[in-house]
């Protein structure tokens, strides 16, 4: 499928060209739909082959975030002086909140769970320790006798390096084994809601158009 649609004035709607008005939100929302991976993908993904795993819930995690900065761009689309606007348009404008609402909150469960697979806790841990002797000529604060009987001074210096580790290495694996697992179930969730908002804003722009005789576009902002 293509990766660049357009609306039916044809402005391009891509990565470049922000959607403004309710079809291009809804061609925007489709070309997400496509970034997702594939249903045979999912169902390979396996807790022992972590960078798999890791490249999915990447995948899946920026087209969420893709998903709802487009859903931002509903408030322009729809915007109307209020004292303008029919009581039952009104009543329209709510569901389509309610349903865009009800939609980001069953998506951010699934991007805490991509988070805790992706960002573990850290703990930083000391992993290696040195110690430097220097021997220079002696000062008068610091010296002490070498075998031989000449006077030198020893300077200590101590290095240590650090890690970031996982703090929980039992946690993590639980939390890639529980993904792995509802991944399936997962990913048709993302997809079910993002083709719910898509009919959502069918259902909206129908109802403006019978209660503006047809102009279901008279109030898009965009220019």
């Amino acid at each position: 499928m293509s990766s660049k649609r357009t609306t039916e004035d044809d402005t391009p709607i891509d990565d470049t060209n922000p959607p403004l008005t309710l079809p291009a939100i809804q061609t925007r929302i489709r070309q997400l739909l496509d970034r997702l991976p594939s249903k045979a993908d999912t169902a390979a993904l396996s807790p022992n082959n972590v960078e798999s795993l890791e490249r999915w819930c990447r995948q899946v995690r920026s087209t969420l975030r893709s998903y709802n900065l487009v859903l931002n761009f509903l408030s322009v689309a729809t915007y109307q002086w209020e004292p303008d606007r029919p009581g039952h348009t009104g009543q329209s404008l709510a569901a389509l909140n309610n349903q865009m609402q009800s939609g980001t909150a069953r998506i951010n469960i699934l991007q805490n769970d991509i988070s805790r697979v992706l960002t573990p806790a850290l703990t930083r841990q000391l992993t290696k320790k040195r110690l430097v002797v220097h021997k220079s000529k002696p000062s008068p604060q610091d010296t002490t006798t070498s075998a031989d009987g000449n006077v030198e001074e020893i300077i200590k210096e101590e290095f240590y390096e650090y890690e970031q580790v996982v703090n929980d290495p039992e946690m993590l694996q639980l939390n890639r084994e529980q993904m792995c697992d509802e991944a399936i179930y997962k990913r048709q969730l993302v997809v079910s809601v993002m083709e719910q908002m898509c009919q959502c804003i069918d259902d909206y722009m129908k109802a403006e158009a019978g209660a503006a005789g047809g102009d279901a576009q008279r109030y898009s902002m965009a220019y």
